[in-house]
């Protein structure tokens, strides 16, 4: 997303843009202008954080306390319009970032946000196992492809979350328990009880957590190379091996969040080294991702979605076709 609040993260919404904010550098220029001359501050996400971070990358930024951000200019909508169409943004910039948009740009920078990918499904929100549905932001359903338009994950809620009801609930009226293979389910509880919260290892949950947003901010984030995913991939190999060894130093069975914590980050390195073994093999730049060694877009290899599996040694790829009906990929000109 490309206007989180500096350095809380919190989301500024579009809405902002919407009404009419320009996103300025620190000489005060509407930057977008080079970039996206027709939509500006309404061009997609990827265009906008992808300028927003070549601004700050070669130098124009603003530079605060806690690093070089893109101002959010709100001033010339008056305080009247502010107060009336923006008035939850007014009232985030004052108490959490210190700044009245009335009088001054809101500090924000490009952040982590939602992930264009899931659970794979079909039309009816059916996953590979028969009787699981899924649906929102968890599933993939291929309604956004590689670069999500704001508001439309929560008109995916609305739409597959009352099909994956319908379906589930046909499935359920048709179809008796099936018989789960226990031995999966102990292995399961042996691996989460004993190995995770039976633990008595020295690493702390807070510091491998902490040095997995580093390389992933470092490395997989706006822009990416091979070089740096590499470097990434390794990382968080080596952090998957010091997790075996963490101590979750809270022993209670009641509202352990210590314990939550450290399931989180188990499914974060997983799902992070998922990540960069795809972008690794993606060897082009589509939407959100964006490789500086291959800047284009490559239609005749990529246009197809990538299917992740778990094994024993890390994930294997494959991949589908994408079924396009209607409208065709071509430049995109904003």
């Amino acid at each position: 997303h490309p206007t989180a609040l500096v350095p809380q993260g919190i989301l500024i919404t579009e809405s902002a843009r919407g009404e009419g904010g320009h996103l300025i550098n620190a000489k005060g220029e509407r930057f977008m202008k080079n970039y996206a001359p027709d939509k500006m501050e309404l061009a997609p996400r990827d265009v906008v954080a992808r300028a927003e971070t070549k601004e700050i990358e070669e130098g124009r930024a603003f530079v605060g306390p806690h690093g070089p951000y893109i101002g959010l200019d709100l001033r010339h909508l008056g305080e009247a319009r502010i107060s009336e169409r923006l008035p939850l943004i007014r009232d985030i910039a004052r108490k959490l970032g210190g700044v009245d948009p009335v009088k001054e740009p809101i500090p924000v920078k490009p952040a982590a946000h939602y992930t264009m990918g899931g659970i794979h499904v079909n039309i009816k929100t059916e996953t590979s196992l028969a009787g699981l549905y899924a649906a929102g932001e968890c599933s993939c359903l291929s309604v956004h492809g590689a670069n999500r338009l704001g508001g439309n994950s929560t008109t995916d809620c609305l739409v597959f979350g009352r099909v994956a009801g319908e379906e589930a609930a046909k499935y359920a009226l048709k179809n008796g328990f099936k018989n789960i293979p226990q031995q999966k389910v102990l292995e399961e509880e042996k691996r989460v009880y004993d190995g995770i919260f039976g633990s008595e290892g020295g690493e702390k949950v807070s510091a491998i957590r902490d040095a997995l947003r580093k390389t992933m901010n470092q490395h997989v984030w706006i822009f990416r190379t091979e070089e740096g995913l590499k470097t990434a991939l390794k990382e968080i190999r080596q952090l998957k091996e010091k997790f075996k060894n963490i101590k979750v130093e809270d022993k209670g069975k009641t509202f352990n969040t210590q314990l939550v914590e450290a399931l989180q980050l188990d499914f974060m390195l997983e799902l992070a080294e998922v990540t960069v073994v795809c972008a690794l093999a993606r060897t082009e730049s589509r939407g959100a991702h964006a490789r500086l060694d291959y800047p284009e877009r490559d239609d005749e290899r990529w246009l197809v979605h990538t299917l992740a599996y778990r094994t024993v040694d890390g994930p294997k790829l494959s991949y589908i076709p994408v079924t396009i009906t209607k409208w065709q990929p071509t430049a995109r000109k904003y």
